[in-house]
């Protein structure tokens, strides 16, 4: 049974205060800067000062309820310890990933950084030590950080895997994964029938390119600096979203995909993962058949322009059976 209780000389791996309190979360965005005259924004270039989340966060708040006591809940999170081998694994696992966040921005290479990323994940595997972290997460936590307070990132977080249904990915069996599969093959069998029957011939499964989208909510792919827009379209649109800007890749790449003639080659344009800004600089080019003139905002802008049956999508999520991890038919007494 878990043991959780505060204690002030916890080692760093059940996250002591007097090790992980130390250093100081800077926000790395600008959006509060490109929101000033130009002067103040001239003048606030250099600096990188920011300890309050900024305006974008204020409007994420907005889609999901925060205990009053948040603050407080968070640090004494921090403060706990957990008597659990599968929370010692947890951590084991996110000292390996932190690393491998985003590793193109300095931010997260210096100690302020690792150790707010570190914070927050490890915090989120004492609230949930159920689930505990699952690779993906990261990803998620490092693009709101970019963004967001500490306090803010974990329980945008929180309401991300309660309210947005994210926990259902991540847990075993992955059924949450399977569900979203399920409706991007459907989406695809209705929007993209020659790919469909593309990919049934050489037996390309939804799971072989869209895991790494789905446990991260496409930050591995999207920069940290870009993830806005991701989580604008996200908290307004949810699930929706998510399979729309898959359809949209998978529109984008239709040519390339069709004169594909064996599974690696379909697969490998679809597998792509940021471990430089090279990777997803070249994804862009790929999407924009080397033309250079497509940007995320531009990408952003097109993925809400597509077309799908929202209220179908939004049936089928209410009758999925987690459990079985599969759609059901729920008849009326």
């Amino acid at each position: 049974m878990a043991s959780l209780s505060t204690n002030e000389n916890t080692p760093i791996n059940s996250s002591s205060p007097r090790n992980i309190l130390r250093s100081q979360h800077i926000v790395q965005c600008d959006c509060d800067t490109q929101r000033l005259p130009f002067i103040k924004r001239y003048l606030s270039f250099n600096t990188k000062s920011q300890i309050t989340s900024c305006w974008k966060v204020q409007e994420w708040l907005k889609y999901l309820n925060f205990p009053r006591d948040a603050e407080n809940i968070y640090h004494n999170l921090l403060r706990s310890s957990l008597d659990l081998q599968e929370f010692s694994n947890s951590v084991r696992q996110i000292e390996l990933d932190l690393k491998r966040t985003y590793p193109d921005e300095v931010y997260f290479n210096t100690k302020e950084g690792e150790d707010s990323l570190r914070r927050v994940l490890v915090a989120y595997c004492k609230y949930d030590p159920n689930l505990g972290y699952v690779q993906g997460m990261n990803y998620i936590v490092g693009a709101l950080l970019w963004h967001c307070t500490e306090v803010d990132a974990f329980w945008i977080f929180v309401g991300l895997m309660e309210k947005h249904e994210l926990r259902d990915t991540y847990l075993p069996t992955f059924p949450g994964l399977s569900k979203h599969c399920q409706i991007i093959q459907l989406l695809t069998l209705e929007q993209l029938p020659n790919l469909h029957r593309h990919f049934a011939q050489f037996d390309v499964q939804c799971r072989m390119y869209a895991t790494e989208w789905c446990f991260s909510l496409f930050g591995s792919v999207v920069p940290a600096n870009e993830m806005v827009s991701v989580f604008d379209n996200f908290f307004q649109k949810g699930w929706i979203f998510f399979y729309k800007f898959v359809i949209y890749i998978l529109k984008r790449l239709e040519g390339q995909l069709l004169g594909a003639n064996d599974l690696a080659d379909i697969i490998m344009p679809l597998k792509i993962c940021h471990k430089s800004q090279r990777e997803w600089k070249n994804f862009l080019l790929l999407l924009d058949n080397g033309r250079r003139s497509l940007t995320w905002e531009i990408m952003m802008n097109e993925v809400s322009e597509i077309v799908i049956d929202e209220d179908y999508i939004r049936y089928l999520h209410l009758h999925f059976d987690l459990d079985k991890a599969q759609f059901v038919s729920k008849r009326s007494n």
